[in-house]
Order: structure tokens, then sequence, then C-alpha cells
């Protein structure tokens, strides 16, 4: 074997060392990051209030919620569910999404500007939220409509006469 040889089989090695060696390490720098972005976009929340004990459940923890959010419908201001909810920071990166959202959603996020998405019968509606990390947030959504009526007499449940 010559010395040139020699030296190009050191080379060879030298690189395909650094190179394993690099490789080896990428994998957990990768999943280092993985992580830590999973970590940066995973919000807690509360979703339910559907009849009284939900809701005294759900009442009962409120003050440890940042931001509260209560949908409703119709004259009567009955509780709305399956609102879907989208929930952004000021940048426009997405915080919270459910298909299902309500009656109640209580959501754990940091102090900051959000701007609060809510759909419900293919009418949207925002609210833009601030919230100073001292104090919970209570933000209302309400969608009009007409008030739930009673099938035998055609009458709104309240007792009141069915607009005409």
């Amino acid at each position: 074997m010559d010395l040139k040889t020699t030296s190009r089989r050191a080379t060879l090695g030298a690189v395909t060392a650094a190179f394993l060696l690099a490789a080896a390490t990428l994998p957990a720098h990768a999943q280092d990051d993985l992580i830590l972005l999973e970590k940066e976009r995973v919000t807690m929340y509360q979703n339910g209030g559907i009849g009284q004990d939900e809701q005294a459940a759900m009442r009962k923890t409120a003050k440890d919620w940042p931001l509260r959010i209560v949908f409703s419908e119709r004259k009567d201001n009955e509780f709305a569910a399956n609102v879907k909810l989208f929930v952004t920071d000021q940048r426009g990166a997405p915080m919270l999404l459910l298909d299902h959202a309500g009656p109640m959603t209580y959501a754990m996020l940091p102090a900051g500007k959000y701007r609060v998405t809510a759909t419900k019968g293919g009418v949207t509606e925002s609210r833009e939220v601030m919230l100073d990390g001292k104090q919970g947030r209570d933000v209302y959504f309400h969608w009009a409509g007409k008030p739930k009526v009673d099938p035998w007499d055609g009458k709104p449940i309240g007792g009141a006469a069915a607009p005409g």
C-alpha cells in the first residue's frame, strides 16, 4: 500500500466518522425541537355545560381558567352547543380549534391578545380578547333567532304568545 492510498483511506474514514457523528446527533435535536414545538401549541381546555350538573361543575372551577367562553342562541338565551371554535394568538397562530364547542368552553392561555372566532348555523362572530394573566375574562357569543316553541300549543316556551 502506498502513501497516497493510505492518505485517501484515512481521509475517507475521517469524513465517514464525522458524517456518522453528525447523523447520530441530528435525531436528538430534531426530536427536541418537535417536543418543544408541541408544548408551545397545546392548550388545555374544558368543554361542556350540557345539563344543570355539568354547568354547576364548570362554574365551580371557572375562576381557575383565564378564558371562559359561553355560547347561547335564540330570544330565550338557551345555551348553544356544537359551535365551531377557533382561537388564535396575536400573530395568527392557532391556539385552540374545536368542532363541537359549548355551551361553555374554558381555555388555559397565557397573558396576551387573542382572536376568538365562533361559528353556529353558518353565522360567524369574532371577538378580540386581552388576557392580563391576573384575572379571567368572560366572552359571550349569542346567535339570534326565534325562541324554542312548544310543539303542543305553538307558544314559545316560557308562556308568551308565538310571534305571528
